[in-house]
């Protein structure tokens, strides 16, 4: 067993400063986990309700709003989308570090508007808007930092942090709402774990390497890499690669600003980028995340909150399985079995509430079929679209524009969120259940648009990639390419000679190549 441990890719390229950079690197994940999990079970509480509700004569009791739900949740979205603004500016002059400092700021500010708001749904309104400015850097820089740092045979599970914690922050969100829901207002300082860890480690945080081979700072970066890595001895000879291909990249396809992401080459990437992170938000996780407590409430069920606390700490056990199969199983089949388990349990959903004579109040055995249902589509999330879209967009963009293919694929996502968080209250009041049938279909699209438009890109380095999608390589046939440029030297030398298909002669790799493009 320990023979079979240390032949594994995570024991062979895993060392400690790795795995402190990733599990730092993530916190800003667990913020956005945490403030909507937050905001999703408070909405369901009764002194949440009294406090910044209004009495509702028909229910004989207080509730919040259609206008407050629709206006407090897509704020969120909106100060999401000014982050993604910022981080582009802030990460390409200052670097990936700043960017940690900077969203630390904003969350600090942000939570304590939010904790001090005690009768003003205003201030907390703009508390999160401020919050979220730090969330929306933090889904910029956290992916591109771990991609950028990563080994490529683990790059997969270094990106699943990002969703891995993100779903730890929703179930750390749920239980404390459901442990504490007389005290939501104190509940929120919890958040502030998150700057003040990133302000603790941030004299420890290493800037990516490849950002300061970017900005021509090799004897930097050969150092940092030397300190990331399990095999130093290889780390010259890396830099001068990495230095020929940037090189080569900037005389063949100049660019640098977010319109180059729409060129050439760079669009297919964009494209991709972009598909998975608006196919993401279609499916259903803001409305699972901001309104699952109102849904169930709406459907009669007897506990929401506690019922939500299973649905989102099964997810969250589920992220585990993450670190393994995208590196296994590849990007393509994971997205591909998601999306066809995400579409059967929404839809599933919808059915079992059309199955009961009244909606409002559903049979027992429809109850327990929606909750079934609700914890196995969060599951199958969990270990497929959640951390997927994060990884292909860390990943797919070409160096030159990282950053900014990152930026408009985040964006792209949380434009997506903003109508959903929106309208989703009002069309949840109007036809109940049957939302589900909706966000169901969103599922079936997904998967002619992971076929169409996302490669594999599990067991390629960052420049491997950069030869394929120059030399246009089909979609469905990015598995099967052999690279035989400066990209596939650099994963020898990552792999420290342990990679067994880079050990082909160049004859070899020029007929496989040609039977794939045939």
């Amino acid at each position: 067993m320990l023979a079979t441990l240390k032949a594994t890719p995570l024991y062979q390229d895993l060392n400690w400063r790795l795995v402190l950079i990733g599990l730092t690197a993530s916190l800003g994940a667990m913020g956005f986990g945490f403030d909507n999990g937050w905001w999703g079970g408070a909405l369901g509480l009764s002194e949440f309700q009294h406090k910044y509700g209004a009495y509702n004569a028909d229910l004989d009791q207080w509730t919040i709003p259609s206008d407050k739900t629709s206006v407090g949740t897509g704020t969120g979205s909106g100060g999401i989308i000014l982050g993604c603004i910022l981080a582009p500016i802030i990460t390409s002059k200052f670097g990936r570090k700043m960017g940690f400092m900077v969203l630390s700021c904003l969350m600090i500010v942000g939570v304590i508007l939010e904790a001090s708001a005690v009768t003003s749904f205003w201030q907390l309104a703009v508390g999160r808007i401020i919050v979220y400015s730090g969330i929306g850097l933090a889904s910029n820089v956290v992916p591109t930092y771990l991609s950028e740092c990563a080994p490529q045979r683990v790059r997969g599970a270094f990106l699943a942090l990002y969703s891995f914690f993100t779903s730890f922050g929703v179930f750390l969100a749920t239980l404390v709402v459901w442990l504490c829901r007389d005290r939501t207002d104190s509940s929120q300082y919890i958040q502030l774990f998150v700057p003040v860890g990133y302000l603790l480690a941030y004299p420890f945080l290493p800037e990516s390497p490849r950002y300061l081979i970017y900005r021509g700072k090799f004897v930097e970066a050969e150092e940092v890499m030397k300190k990331l890595s399990n095999h130093p001895d290889t780390i010259p000879q890396e830099i001068d690669m990495l230095r020929v291909q940037i090189e080569e990249q900037r005389e063949l396809h100049k660019a640098t600003t977010v319109l180059d992401c729409f060129k050439g080459t760079n669009l297919r990437r964009t494209v991709a980028a972009m598909g998975v992170q608006i196919l993401q938000q279609a499916q259903g996780v803001s409305f699972i995340q901001n309104f699952i407590v109102t849904f169930m409430q709406q459907m009669g069920f007897p506990d929401p909150l506690q019922t939500n606390v299973l649905v989102t700490g099964c997810s969250f056990v589920c992220h585990f399985i993450t670190f393994i199969t995208f590196d296994k199983l590849g990007r393509r089949n994971s997205l591909f079995l998601g999306s066809v388990g995400m579409a059967a349990t929404m839809i599933g959903t919808g059915g079992a509430i059309e199955s009961s004579p009244t909606v409002a109040n559903l049979s027992t055995q429809a109850k327990n079929a929606c909750a079934a249902l609700l914890i196995l589509w969060y599951c199958i999330y969990g270990f497929t679209w959640g951390p997927g879209c994060w990884i292909i967009t860390g990943e797919i963009g070409t160096g030159q524009l990282r950053e900014r293919t990152v930026f408009l694929a985040s964006m792209g996502s949380f434009l997506r969120s903003v109508p959903i968080n929106f309208v989703n209250p009002y069309v949840q009041s109007a036809i109940g259940g049957r939302v589900t049938f909706i966000y169901g279909a969103c599922s079936v699209a997904s998967l002619l648009f992971v076929g169409l438009c996302v490669p594999e890109t599990s067991r390629r380095s960052l420049e491997e990639l950069d030869e394929m999608f120059q030399e246009k390589v089909p979609t469905w046939k990015f598995d099967k390419y052999v690279c035989t440029g400066i990209g596939a030297e650099i994963t020898k030398l990552e792999h420290g000679g342990l990679s067994e298909h880079i050990e082909i002669s160049q004859e070899k790799a020029l007929k496989v190549n040609a039977s794939t493009r045939e």
